[in-house]
């Protein structure tokens, strides 16, 4: 099943925003896990899970909109990466509930 969804379109930019979103996810919950550590390896922590989850916004963006743009009577089947871009948000959507970019909670100290 995944190795036919491989050949779609928006296959790629799935992945690409899985891999983003689960890394963005394990830097912010590194950097809250290294607390205990001088303020400059968090901060950088901090700061490259955001940027990562970002990025994966954008990635998400595009591979939706190439699941969009794609005939709906494709030979390759669209679902797998409908999946992997529905992992992709959890995930972000995980990330941002844990780690705030703003308010409470948030890393700024």
């Amino acid at each position: 099943m995944l190795k036919a969804g491989a050949t779609h379109d928006a296959w790629v930019p799935a992945m690409v925003a899985a891999v983003l979103a689960a890394l963005g996810a394990v830097s912010l919950q590194v950097a809250a896990a290294l607390n205990v550590l001088p303020e400059a390896p968090v901060e950088l922590a901090w700061l490259l899970g955001w940027v990562l989850l970002s990025w994966s916004i954008f990635a998400i963006s595009a591979a939706l909109l190439l699941a969009w743009r794609s005939p709906r009577t494709t030979n390759p089947p669209l679902a797998p990466s409908l999946l992997v871009i529905g992992a992709a948000v959890v995930a972000l959507a995980i990330a941002v509930a844990l780690h705030p970019p703003f308010g409470a909670g948030a890393g700024v100290g």
